[in-house]
């Protein structure tokens, strides 16, 4: 074992050295840029005080929660030269806690082209190699013109152990370490890229023998190779990425990599941790189109292998391949403005499954600006499913041939007057779900479902007296064979600021009346107040009082009683 991790290690460092020959590159934005280092502070500090007293009553129901509490909170941070170092800390009546960064802490300072990472990081080469997983390690990307290298080594992982604070179990997991590099060429428009990324579980690091089947735990290894690039010439473009991830599930797994059929793996065996629980996996996507300044027009592809993951990103979509054609177009004057994307996926890539999963993608956006006042927004997606068996039979009743429809108007109508400003919104969404297979010897759609919502809103602005009043209709119905619900509601209520903005006022009300389709009807009322006075311009006193009564109706009254909750809170606040 340690000859395979001095092995590792200067295969590593001949990695980095060859990097470094190449001065490697690319700078991300977010870094710390030190040509300004002279010009900043060299030391500051600021952040946020705030102490809340919160109130609590119920009746019809037992308390959820203590009649009074508090909270005292901050937020501090230290600056020290432009980088950031932020606490926090909370202190309550049944909690108390302090946090800071310096257990993930990081610094990627950046002088002209070249970056340098150390401490914790969240870098990405590639959306199929390293791809945003958190490494506590050190790195650096560096573009000198055009040549872009970047690399990074660190640990992805720490080993499992129990919290001693708290005794609570964590996920089990080795210490897991990698690195990844990157080499390519071109600009941030024009560029190809070939990204590399290794990782390994440390076997000899198993979690806790306390935690309860930790010894079941197996040590992986993961190795993704691939490419990504995009190419622009006048209006037209192309892009694309794609990788090969070599998985083994157990590092130390007995079994030989002869007893499987992969010209693939047998090819590489020499290179990488392979054993007979490895596997390979394959992710591509791309994309051409052609762009111009009112319209344009994109063709995409996707294919991501079951199973696939690499250890540098957290989660995958996979098993999933798709085609889709995405046209937008808009008026010069930009009052018309259409986007759309029209494709067909399914899964099933590899044939391993009884049943693929076939779908129709697709959606569309418009935006109109018919006149000063009237506007409109229409959004339209249209998505079916139709699972068909393979080779191997089984029930009709696990068929699927579904299609689900969604269609959103939402009209517009500013009044814009000399004291005040008006505007009056519909909102339409209405969505349905056919179900086209067969129940119980029945050729009728059995569960489909639609649903409607429609709201209508006016809300009213006098800037003058620095008052704005709103109001808000609302109708939502849900049908299927068996349920028929439906809500009908009101709301209002109004922003109030003083001339000098150091006193702000609101209030809001809504009711809700339910119906479920037998008679029994459901009554909920909510009411919510909110006062804000700034002292200055370091202290406010907020207070907030919110009252709810909720009558969930005669016929389940003894299941869900009536009662009404109240709650307040005051809270001072001070920034500095």
């Amino acid at each position: 074992m340690k000859r395979k991790n001095n092995h590792i290690a200067k295969h590593t460092c001949k990695i980095a050295l060859v990097l470094v020959c190449l001065i490697p590159g690319i700078i991300p934005s977010s870094a710390q840029d030190l040509s300004s280092f002279v010009n900043q502070k060299p030391i500051a500090f600021n952040g946020g005080l705030e102490l809340r007293g919160i109130f609590y009553n119920a009746s019809g129901i037992a308390v959820r929660r203590e009649p009074f509490t508090y909270l005292l909170s901050g937020s501090p941070t230290v600056s020290l030269y432009g980088w950031s170092i932020p606490f926090s800390f909370t202190l309550s009546k049944d909690d108390r806690s302090f946090r800071q960064p310096f257990n993930q802490f990081g610094l990627s300072p950046t002088y002209k082209w070249i970056t340098v990472h150390a401490g914790y990081r969240n870098v990405t080469f590639s959306p199929y190699t390293l791809a945003g997983h958190t490494m506590l390690g050190g790195g650096f990307e560096l573009n000198p013109g055009k040549l872009r290298v970047g690399f990074i080594v660190g640990r992805l992982n720490r080993a499992t152990v129990i919290d001693t604070t708290t005794q609570a179990l964590v996920p089990f997991s080795f210490s897991r370490k990698g690195y990844a590099a990157k080499l390519g060429y071109g600009t941030q428009a024009n560029y190809f890229d070939l990204n590399f990324f290794q990782a390994k579980d440390d076997s000899t690091s198993r979690p806790d023998i306390r935690i309860p089947d930790s010894t079941n735990v197996l040590a992986e290894a993961n190795t993704s190779m691939g490419y990504s690039t995009r190419w622009t010439i006048k209006n037209f473009f192309i892009e694309s990425n794609a990788a090969i991830s070599i998985y083994t599930r157990d590092i130390n797994s007995p079994i030989k990599l002869d007893s499987i059929d992969s010209d693939l793996l047998q090819r590489v065996k020499g290179f990488f941790n392979i054993n007979g629980t490895s596997e390979w996996f394959l992710a591509v996507d791309a994309a051409a189109g052609y762009k111009a300044k009112t319209y344009g027009l994109k063709v995409n592809y996707r294919r991501i292998d079951p199973d696939f993951k690499t250890m540098g990103s957290y989660f995958f979509s996979n098993d999933v391949e798709n085609w889709t054609i995405a046209p937008d177009f808009s008026l010069p004057n930009g009052k018309l403005r259409m986007n759309a994307s029209v494709g067909i996926q399914h899964d099933n890539v590899r044939n391993q499954k009884q049943a693929t999963n076939r779908r129709f993608i697709g959606s569309g956006v418009l935006s109109a600006e018919i006149t000063k006042q009237l506007g409109l927004d229409i959004n339209y997606s249209n998505f079916s499913n139709n699972q068909k068996p393979n080779t191997l039979k089984f029930a009709d009743s696990l068929k699927i041939v579904q299609t689900t429809q969604v269609i959103s108007l939402m009209p517009r109508y500013l009044i814009q007057g000399t004291q005040t400003s008006q505007m009056i919104m519909l909102s339409v969404n209405i969505s349905t779900m056919d179900d086209y297979n067969s129940y119980y010897g029945s050729e009728a759609a059995s569960r489909n479902i639609s649903t409607g919502q429609y709201f209508l809103n006016y809300t009213i602005s006098i800037p003058a007296k620095r008052l704005s009043l709103f109001g808000n209709l609302s109708y939502t119905s849900l049908k299927s064979t068996d349920v028929k619900n439906s809500y009908q509601g009101l709301s209002a209520g109004g922003n109030y600021t003083l001339k000098n903005n150091s006193l702000q006022a609101g209030l809001n009300t809504s009711v809700m009346q339910g119906d479920d389709g037998t008679g029994n009807k459901s009554l909920i009322i909510n009411g919510t107040a909110n006062l804000n006075y700034r002292f200055n311009k370091i202290q406010t006193l907020r207070f907030s009082f919110y009252i709810t009564n909720n009558n969930p109706g005669s016929a389940i009254t003894g299941v869900n009683p009536a009662f009404t909750e109240t709650r307040g809170e005051l809270a001072y606040q001070l920034n500095f």
